[in-house]
C-alpha cells in the first residue's frame, strides 16, 4: 500500500483519546484523497508559496498571489522577517518514501539542505509546542530522510476582519531522531493498514501503489 505521512497523522489524531473535532468520516476522506481546503490551509499554502519563491509572487509593498481560488496579500513586514530564515540553496519540496513491511510511506519535507530539514508552519491560534512534537509526521520524514535535526519554524500570524495579516511571533524549535523512533513509525503503519483492511479501504491504497509504480 502506498501511504502518504499526512493520512498517517490523521489517523494518529482519530485515535487521540477524547478528541471530537475529527469524525470517522472525515478520516475516510482523508484516506480517500477527499479533501476541499478551508481557509485556514488555503493561507498556509499561499504563505508556503510566497517562502519559497518570494519574486514571483512580489508587488510594490508586499506579495500577492491565489490559493484554491482566494486571494492573499502579505506585507513586506510580515514576509521579510519569515524569508531570513529560508536558506536559499536549498530544496523545497523534498520527497521521500521509505517502506514498511508492504507498505510505502510518501513524505515531503517543505525545505532540505544537506543533513537539515526544515518545515514552515501557520497558525491562527496560540501556538503550542506539544502539537508539533506530538506530530508523526516529522517522525515520518526525519525515519525517511536521516536528518541530523528537524527545525521547526512556525509563523504565528492575526487575520484582522477586513482581511489584514499581521505577523505575531515566530516560535522555531529543532527536534531529533531517537532510538526508536523507526519502531514507532513501523507500528502506527501496523495499526493503520490493519485499520483500513479492515474498512475495506485497502484497495485504494493497493491501486494508488500500482500507479506509481
Amino acid at each position: 500500500m502506498r501511504i502518504s505521512a499526512t493520512t498517517l497523522e490523521s489517523f494518529r489524531l482519530f485515535n487521540e483519546p477524547d478528541q471530537e473535532w475529527m469524525t470517522e468520516d472525515d478520516l475516510r476522506d482523508s484516506i480517500l484523497g477527499r479533501f476541499v481546503p478551508n481557509h485556514k490551509v488555503n493561507l498556509g499554502t499561499a504563505f508556503g508559496k510566497v517562502l519559497e519563491d518570494p519574486d514571483h509572487y512580489m508587488v510594490p509593498g508586499g506579495f500577492r498571489l491565489t490559493a484554491n481560488g482566494e486571494c492573499f496579500e502579505f506585507g513586506r513586514d510580515v514576509m521579510d522577517p519569515c524569508l531570513a530564515l529560508v536558506d536559499r540553496l536549498g530544496v523545497f519540496e523534498a520527497k521521500a518514501i521509505r517502506r514498511y513491511g508492504d507498505c510505502d510511506v510518501v513524505s515531503k519535507a517543505d525545505h532540505l539542505r544537506g543533513a537539515k530539514l526544515s518545515e514552515f508552519k501557520t497558525t491562527l491560534s496560540t501556538f503550542d509546542f506539544e502539537k508539533y512534537a506530538r506530530s508523526y509526521q516529522w517522525r515520518f520524514m526525519a525515519d525517511a530522510f536521516a536528518p541530523s535535526v528537524v527545525t521547526y519554524h512556525v509563523f504565528c500570524l492575526y487575520e484582522a476582519p477586513n482581511g489584514v495579516i499581521e505577523l505575531r511571533s515566530i516560535e522555531s524549535f529543532n527536534l531529533y531522531l531517537y532510538a526508536g523512533l523507526h519502531l514507532d513509525c513501523a507500528e502506527l503503519v501496523r495499526e493503520f493498514a490493519s485499520y483500513v483492511t479492515a474498512k475495506g479501504l485497502d484497495g485504494y491504497l493497493r491501486q494508488r501503489q500500482a500507479e506509481a509504480a
